[in-house]
């Protein structure tokens, strides 16, 4: 199996300095050519930290940048109003690689629902890396995250917390 990360969850691990950690889980992890665009190309332009802290995990090959080939289906979700196109990509390239969707947006979520795309959030990699001993509960750092910008449901916020504290 493997995770197909958008840009969201890229930043904010990143931001929380628990990105290079992505390296311990077992399964592949890989973003599409739009996600790599924003998030390093247009994140270095911007002077942003975290764009660095990615480019380095892309460089250690941590992360794999590949093409969504299954053009019709990425076709048929561009055309969802609302849905982004980093989103669209993630989505197909997860269906195409049998992988599992890591996005945060409710557009995004709701989407790979409808499609049978299995997805999960930014919290979802938090919790493994807590269950395999990789992270501690302080390590975790959704508070910080939350005060970074990052945006997640209360009832997201209290089952990533019920989770962490369990």
């Amino acid at each position: 199996m493997a995770l197909v990360l958008n840009s969201t969850p890229l930043i904010y691990l990143a931001k929380v300095n628990v990105l290079e950690l992505l390296e311990k889980l077992p399964e592949k992890k890989v973003i599409p050519g739009t996600v790599h665009q924003e998030v390093v190309v247009k994140g270095k332009k911007r002077g942003a930290a975290d764009a660095l802290l990615i480019e380095k995990v892309l460089d250690r090959r941590v992360l794999e940048v590949k093409e969504v080939k299954n053009k019709k289906f990425l076709q048929t979700l561009s055309r969802i109003p609302g849905l982004y196109k980093a989103d669209a990509e993630v989505l197909a390239l997860a269906k195409e690689l049998n992988a599992t969707a890591i996005v945060d947006e409710d557009k995004a979520r709701g989407v790979a629902d409808v499609n049978d795309v299995l997805n999960r959030g930014t919290g979802y990699i938090l919790l493994r890396l807590l269950k395999l001993g990789l992270l501690t509960v302080e390590e975790a750092k959704v508070d910080e995250m939350i005060k970074l910008g990052w945006r997640c449901s209360a009832e997201v916020y209290a089952e990533i917390m019920k989770s962490i504290t369990s």
